[in-house]
């Protein structure tokens, strides 16, 4: 849940904090006052895209910042990413003409880390949303679970072979299409083919043929050192690292006496060990040492020819290599089409195989939740006086037993949906899109949001206006159902129906005021005293009067 929200220059909010408690808190205000930017501000600290138009004139910075409860679960998140965790989450967004910030107690973190966080934070129903019961395109979205470790495998699954399945069919139909192009071509890449062959390239040949160069080239000048510093350690007398030993063994018998004195001969008979070894190996490499002048022109002109190639196809060896795949791949497609073909369609088909079991596998457990969300909705909707209402989801799948039929496999499945309603007895179900009025689709809609509520995992849920094109007794169930949900987890809602501001355990009003020329918003709880008067008002308009003041009385006591 939401406890406190602080919002500074933010369109026309100058600096408002506001505190929120658990159960439903109600807000109220005239049309324009700034009712909507408070649920834009939740939104951006949800993870909703920043626009420096938010900031208010005058100003260089717009701050949001919301103090939310922890659980378990966002601490785990928190831990993953490497936030401090604290008792609450505090989540600060500064919107500036230069750099936008988002920080998590007090740390930086970025807008895809806060979207994964918010999940488990909030669920907000904005104006638009009932909309989306108008578009069968927003269907599936309404019907996939959130939070569901089971549908997010199969989806994992079928994401990952729908990837794989597209990588095969663009190689099938590169061969399927290429072979009249390459035909054309074929003389021009089997020279390039042959060309590039002949520089027998791997990784970073070019890098370690200029190294074998330079050490051909400063033979002498490595040969000479070579020797001088082997010289320098086995003299003929008697060895500099014979005197080190000897140094480290004379002060090994007086460690006793100083624990300096053991750390001292450690530290020689290390010395002498390291140099000893090094010392070895530098025989054995003036023993290697051989000057040839054929092999240093044999790597300059192989080193000359590689360099070639790079600047003609302008593109580095690991870039030349890759293209000699890509053009090896071209002739056989000529020269071994039949065979290349046949070997690209066995893969495809291979591929589509595990694609096609995927997809029914999502679309069977689509149904299922389909099936008992069909049967929650139908409540949900008998609670918001919709008693006759029959709820259908169906999910249509195609023929996918094709394989040469890329078309039907969506980024998110197989499935199309349909809702189909009906609303009286004796009606037969319709599309649900054609034949449910504004109010119908506010109820569905809430009845949908009261579904999740019981399935999710967020403690908060903010309702902007959900109740719009409702009033009378529809207007009470769903003031009704709303405060169900708050009995579940923390709700929020802008509404203008006075039955659903009665209903609520706190009440903000939300007025606009103009001080020199420059308009604020302010916000203030309202009391007893202040909510009969704001409820009346809404039931009756600007001028109170006494029956809607006693009407008023009667549903804040009522509730």
């Amino acid at each position: 849940m939401i406890k406190k929200l602080i919002v500074k220059n933010f369109v026309i909010i100058e600096d408002i904090e506001l505190d929120f408690n658990s159960g439903m808190t109600v807000i109220t205000g005239e049309t324009g006052a700034g009712k909507s930017l408070i649920i834009d501000t939740i939104n951006l600290l949800l993870g909703e895209r920043a626009d420096n138009d938010m900031i208010r004139d005058g100003a260089t910075s717009s701050t949001i910042i919301g103090v939310f409860s922890s659980n378990d679960k966002i601490n785990k998140l928190l831990e993953k990413f490497n936030i401090k965790i604290l008792e609450d989450i505090t989540i600060e967004r500064i919107i500036s003409n230069s750099k936008n910030q988002i920080k998590i107690n007090g740390e930086a973190i970025t807008l895809q880390y806060l979207k994964q966080i918010s999940k488990l934070l909030a669920d907000i129903h904005i104006q638009n949303d009932t909309i989306k019961l108008f578009n069968p395109d927003n269907y599936l979205e309404l019907v996939d679970p959130k939070l569901d470790n089971k549908f997010d495998n199969l989806m994992n699954l079928y994401v990952k072979s729908l990837y794989d399945y597209n990588e095969a069919y663009k190689i099938y139909d590169k061969v399927l299409t290429g072979q009249k192009e390459t035909l054309e071509r074929l003389e021009f890449l089997e020279y390039e083919k042959d060309e590039i062959e002949r520089l027998e390239l791997y990784p970073n040949i070019d890098k370690e043929l200029e190294e074998e160069i330079k050490k051909l080239e400063n033979f002498d000048k490595i040969s000479t050192n070579l020797n001088q510093a082997y010289s320098n350690l086995e003299s003929n007398e008697f060895s500099a690292l014979d005197n080190i030993y000897d140094a480290a063994k004379l002060i090994e018998k007086i460690s006793a006496y100083d624990s300096r004195y053991s750390e001292f001969s450690e530290k020689l008979l290390d010395t002498y060990y390291i140099s000893s070894e090094i010392k070895d190996e530098i025989a054995k490499e003036i023993k290697s040492l051989d000057y040839d002048e054929e092999e240093l022109n044999i790597k300059q002109e192989r080193l000359n020819d590689i360099n070639k190639a790079k600047e003609k196809y302008k593109k580095s060896v690991i870039e030349l290599i890759d293209y000699y795949k890509k053009i090896s791949l071209d002739i056989e497609m000529v020269n071994n089409y039949d065979e290349l073909l046949k070997e690209k369609k066995n893969e495809l088909i291979k591929y589509h195989n595990v694609l096609k079991d995927n997809a029914n596998a999502l679309h069977e457990y689509r149904l299922k939740i389909a099936s008992n969300m069909e049967k929650s909705i139908i409540k949900e909707c008998q609670d918001l006086d919709l008693s006759n209402a029959i709820f259908k989801i169906n999910l249509n799948i195609p023929d996918i037993s094709d394989p040469f039929n890329k078309n039907v496999y969506l980024a998110n499945g197989i499935d199309t949906c349909d809702f189909l309603v009906s609303f009286n007895k004796g009606e037969s179900l319709k599309l649900l899109h054609k034949v449910a009025s504004g109010g119908e689709a506010s109820r569905i809609m809430l009845a949908f949001k009261s579904f999740f509520a019981s399935k999710t995992d967020v403690s908060l849920m903010i309702f902007d206006e959900i109740d719009t094109g409702v009033s009378g007794i529809t207007a009470k169930k769903i003031a009704d159902k709303m405060y169900e949900i708050s009995k579940k987890l923390q709700v929020i809602c802008i509404t203008h129906l006075p039955q659903v501001a009665a209903k609520g355990d706190y009440h903000k009003f939300i007025y606009k005021e103009e001080i020199n020329d420059r308009t604020y918003t302010k916000v203030i709880d309202l009391d007893y005293d202040k909510r009969v008067e704001e409820i009346a008002t809404m039931l009756s308009g600007d001028k109170l009067s006494l029956y809607a003041i006693e009407h008023a009385k009667e549903l804040l006591n009522n509730k």
